[in-house]
């Protein structure tokens, strides 16, 4: 017995690299990396991070959470029909080409294919391969669960991950003056056991699954899941934003978590009016963060005293000196200094050595110094907004 569990745990693992969900998102993220650095180096003439940055990311969190979430599945012996997966993938490749990462919340990714599942079972719709779906409806009691689970994990992981891929931008506002936004953007990759409904397993306790689901076999399966959220903050500072963000979809994970108990005494018409909140829920916040963000004032903005703080390049004497973004430079060696000609004149003054009066965003003045070498006295790496002339570009410095 344990060596057929091990044995289908393999397969189960295998059948990972079968999935065109884990190829698609390696290539969105490596894709994702080029137009940002596209874009940053048409802004500031520099690029934040390398290409590689957003590839980097993408798994490390997401197997975490993916491990954890297969504990779950497995304990309750979660079943879900290989054709569900399959439209679970297709939605997800098709939203990500449409919208990259801004549409590849679990709202959407899992609740539009409720949709249409239910669509094809209340009207007996016969679409090729779709036959599991059409003789046993009670597969569908376990997706809501399944949405509600990935919404929890969507906005856990913006909670703790998401101010790791963060661009700055340049833009124009509605009067002609130049702002800064910075866009946060991630993706996670989540690779999730679950069982189909064949296979050589059996049920190695009397009380498992947890929900009968109708099968007497089973076999595993780790299926990617990729989330991923994309937002453009210009009125705050990104982490204030984020943390809204996901606390909202948090909120709405446990929505329909409790919203799913019903399913099992209402199996026909619980599972779309459950996907139906989750997509309504989730369009609503990235409407309200839209909408917040258009009608607040620019945060980042020239000033006319200190130089704004829009970005830090890592690996630069900026970084070392742990300066951060919406912070504001007040003097540079004992010099006031209000935009980035009179910053790099200060510099001048001292070819070895830099010290900042900084303008913290809490209000605190501090100071910050460290010792600068041949060839970086004028590069600090601060990507920052300052007044300029049509046509001009902002430069880092």
């Amino acid at each position: 017995m344990v060596q057929l569990w091990l044995f289908e745990l393999a397969k189960g693992i295998g059948r990972l690299f079968l999935n065109p969900v884990l190829y698609f998102s390696i290539l969105l993220v490596l894709f994702a990396g080029f137009i940002r650095i596209k874009r940053e180096r048409n802004d500031f003439n520099v690029r934040v991070h390398d290409q590689f940055h957003e590839l980097k990311h993408l798994l490390p969190a997401g197997l975490l959470a993916g491990m954890s979430l297969s504990i779950i599945t497995i304990i309750t012996g979660l079943t879900i029909p290989l054709e569900m997966f399959a439209l679970i993938a297709i939605t997800t490749i098709l939203l990500g080409v449409i919208g990259n990462a801004r549409l590849l919340s679990p709202a959407y990714t899992v609740g539009l294919p409720i949709l249409i599942v239910f669509t094809i079972t209340f009207f007996s719709v016969h679409i090729p391969y779709t036959d599991t779906l059409l003789e046993n409806s009670r597969f569908l009691i376990g997706i809501p669960i399944l949405l509600g689970v990935l919404l929890l994990s969507e906005g856990i992981l913006m909670l703790k991950n998401g101010l790791k891929d963060v661009s700055p931008k340049l833009r124009t506002s509605r009067r002609g003056l130049t702002i800064g936004a910075l866009q946060i953007k991630r993706v996670w990759l989540l690779p999730i056991f679950f069982f189909l409904p064949a296979g050589p397993l059996t049920a190695p306790f009397d009380w498992w699954p947890v929900i009968d689901w109708g099968t007497e076999t089973y076999s595993l399966i780790l299926v990617p899941f990729a989330l991923g959220f994309q937002n453009q903050v210009q009125s705050s500072l990104p982490s204030q934003a984020v943390e809204r963000l996901a606390k909202q979809i948090i909120l709405l994970g446990v929505i329909i978590l409790a919203a799913s108990s019903a399913g099992f005494y209402y199996q026909e018409y619980i599972p779309p009016v459950i996907a139906g909140i989750a997509i309504l829920g989730r369009l609503f916040i990235s409407y309200r963060h839209r909408v917040k963000e258009n009608n607040t004032l620019y945060y980042f903005t020239p000033r006319n005293s200190g130089v704004m703080i829009l970005d830090i390049i890592p690996g630069t004497p900026a970084s070392k000196m742990e300066l951060k973004t919406g912070e504001i430079i007040q003097a540079c060696n004992n010099v006031a200094v209000s935009n980035k000609d009179e910053l790099y004149k200060a510099l001048l003054k001292n070819r070895a050595y830099c010290k900042l009066e900084v303008l913290d965003v809490k209000g605190e003045i501090r100071f910050e110094q460290c010792a600068l070498y041949e060839g970086d006295h004028h590069e600090l790496g601060i990507l920052f907004v300052e007044k300029r002339s049509k046509g001009n570009r902002d430069r880092a410095m």
